[in-house]
């Protein structure tokens, strides 16, 4: 038995240097490709293919995938930084190399209202200068036909589709399943309108949300059909009466969605892949048929995914994207101590004058929006003007950190407000005593182990909760009412929990302006009084092992990409598609957290506050 443990231990030791050294090998291998990867280049007469994949987001999110089964197709989805995207129109407008764009958006997902409405400005200012845009595809959906709508061109394949279909919002109801399985489910709110947690406590939509999502709807409809119709040239009620009755406008083009696309003037010209490529050809004048391009990625790591700047005054750009949560959190959420060191980053650095905050979140923790709130409010205690720029929604606890801004930018599209706060209970108590298990005890107060998942809420601590909720509220109310300057009264009367859409907004006084991400960055301008400045994106501080995970592992993601379009590069490898091994590099970024991310909004046995 000595002698087989001992052969053993040999072994293990064995194969933890085999493990230990491959890994150092591996990464050793990747660094040096890496470092002596050829980069991209911009021919001198280039077509730039503008082709996103996956959502268009704020800040990049970095999940954390399970690393096995090693070709699994459930990893992380690829993301697109909507900054990126503009950043590449907008250099691509001045630079000479670039002839025309081309918009393949296959790949693309579905992104909101405002965001595409900020693409579309930077694409409308790329064709200002006089070069073509032509949009490619097989078929469209709502999103991507948006963008595609601005083309001088738009090709779509014969048997292709426009899939546009209106704006929706369905939710499931839990209540009954909730019954039946003997939970009871305690809500607890301030705000008539407050309804994130509704499904948890009814069957159907309540009148209220009823009404204020008939209200959001109409309104991005109305919106979204009118930037189609002035596009396109085309009229809006015309397009509503397709959509409303498409099977009676289908059947007089044969079933053909694509000819019914043509016929209603959605696309210009139905062609097969070949057939584009020779007009894309033709336009920039190359005779063979094929024509030099530079896809995004490609020209955006050619041009540096950062503003080099070089002047002495500059605005700060914080963004804050994603749920609100308490402490230190990663890119794609809202961590009140990371939000609160790059505000102090940006108070104590001497060259930014002013600060633009660029929010998209619909809220989250109370505590962590009153720590960010603090810290927007002793940035402008420091003589710094603080602008907000608001994404696609900026709601909840997204407008508690907004409401002290000098002046709030949006779109009209933009969904704010929802001034209100809730918080949820759940109760299991009942489920476990039909397994036999019971909860009995004492303690030294009627509140004392009150908030439990096994045992109901005693009445006395239920109004506590009440009380606590109304009080966030209360706060909420005042934050707003001393921050925009308005009386508390009015705000009471447009709170509620009541979601609004940009438009009404500033009708409602909640915000100042209808526009996008370059206008906040000129009021700030105006607020510092600067004339000539950089922008200069503020970001969380990074620690030597951080930068070093980010800067070895994100290589790989540009590795990748190389061997999977056939790059020279794969010649070293002798294959066209990458090692599974290489694959895999690509997703240890996600499995090695740069922070310490526990979001806890809502469990079983612990009350979060949520404006």
């Amino acid at each position: 038995m000595r002698k087989f443990f001992s052969t053993l231990m040999i072994w293990m030791d064995r194969l933890r240097r085999v493990l230990v050294n491959g890994f150092f090998i591996l990464f050793l291998v990747l660094f040096v490709v890496a470092i002596s990867i050829e980069q991209p280049e911009v021919p001198e007469s280039a077509a730039l293919v503008l082709n996103p994949k996956g959502a268009i987001v704020e800040e990049l999110d970095l999940p954390a995938p399970s690393l096995f089964p090693l070709n699994s197709s459930l990893g992380a989805p690829h993301q697109t930084r909507l900054h990126d995207l503009i950043r590449v129109i907008r250099v691509a407008r001045d630079d000479e190399r670039i002839r025309l764009m081309v918009l393949k958006l296959d790949e693309m997902g579905d992104a909101p209202l405002s965001t595409l409405q900020e693409i579309r400005g930077a694409i409308e200012a790329f064709k200002e200068s006089g070069k073509m845009v032509i949009a490619v595809g097989p078929n469209y959906s709502q999103s991507q036909y948006y963008l595609a709508a601005t083309a001088d061109r738009i090709f779509i394949d014969p048997l292709g589709i426009v899939a546009i279909k209106g704006f929706s919002i369905y939710r499931n109801y839990f209540k009954d399943a909730l019954n039946k399985l003997n939970v009871d489910v305690q809500l607890f709110r301030a705000g008539e309108y407050k309804a994130a947690a509704e499904p948890l406590v009814r069957n159907d939509m309540s009148d209220e949300d009823r009404k204020a999502n008939r209200a959001l709807l109409d309104q991005l409809w109305s919106e979204y059909k009118d930037d189609i119709a002035a596009l396109r040239n085309i009229n809006a009620e015309r397009m509503q009466q397709v959509l409303d009755k498409p099977s009676l406008y289908l059947a007089s083009h044969n079933g053909s969605l694509a000819g019914l696309a043509k016929a209603e003037g959605l696309a210009d010209q139905l062609a097969r892949p070949g057939a584009i490529d020779e007009y894309i050809a033709g336009a920039m004048g190359v005779e063979d048929g094929s024509y030099p391009s530079v896809d995004f990625r490609g020209y955006l790591a050619v041009i540096g995914d950062q503003q080099e700047g070089t002047l002495e005054n500059r605005i700060g750009i914080i963004s804050a994207s994603g749920m609100i949560l308490d402490g230190k959190q990663p890119p794609g959420t809202v961590g009140s101590s990371s939000m609160l060191a790059m505000l102090d980053e940006a108070r104590r650095d001497d060259a930014i004058k002013a600060v633009v905050l660029r929010i998209d979140s619909p809220g989250g923790s109370a505590q962590a929006s009153e720590v960010i709130h603090s810290g927007i409010m002793r940035l402008k205690a420091a003589g710094k003007p603080v602008i907000v720029s608001m994404g696609s929604v900026a709601a909840s606890g997204g407008y508690m950190i907004a409401a002290p801004a000098d002046e709030i930018w949006a779109s009209p599209s933009t969904v704010t407000g929802s001034i209100g706060a809730f918080g949820v209970l759940a109760n299991v108590g009942k489920g476990l005593e039909k397994l036999g298990i019971h909860s009995d005890g004492l303690g030294t107060t009627s509140v004392a182990g009150g908030v439990r998942a096994d045992r109901p809420l005693p009445d006395e601590l239920k109004k506590v909760v009440q009380l606590s909720i109304q009080h966030v509220y209360d706060r909420f109310l005042n934050i707003v009412s001393e921050g925009r300057g308005i009386d508390r009264e009015k705000v009471e009367s447009i709170a509620e929990g009541r979601v609004w859409t940009g438009l009404d907004a500033k009708r409602l006084g909640l915000i100042d302006g209808l526009g996008g991400f370059d206008d906040a960055v000129a009021a700030a301008a105006r607020h510092a009084g600067l004339k000539d400045y950089d922008v200069e994106w503020v970001t969380p501080a990074q620690s030597f092992r951080e930068m070093l995970i980010m800067k070895l592992l994100g290589s790989a993601d540009v590795m990748l990409s190389y061997l999977q379009a056939g790059d020279p590069v794969v010649q070293l490898f002798g294959m066209r598609q990458a090692p599974l091994w290489l694959q895999e590099v690509t997703q240890l970024r996600r499995l090695m957290p740069l922070s310490d991310a526990r979001p806890s909004l809502l469990t079983v046995c612990n009350l979060k506050v949520t404006p």
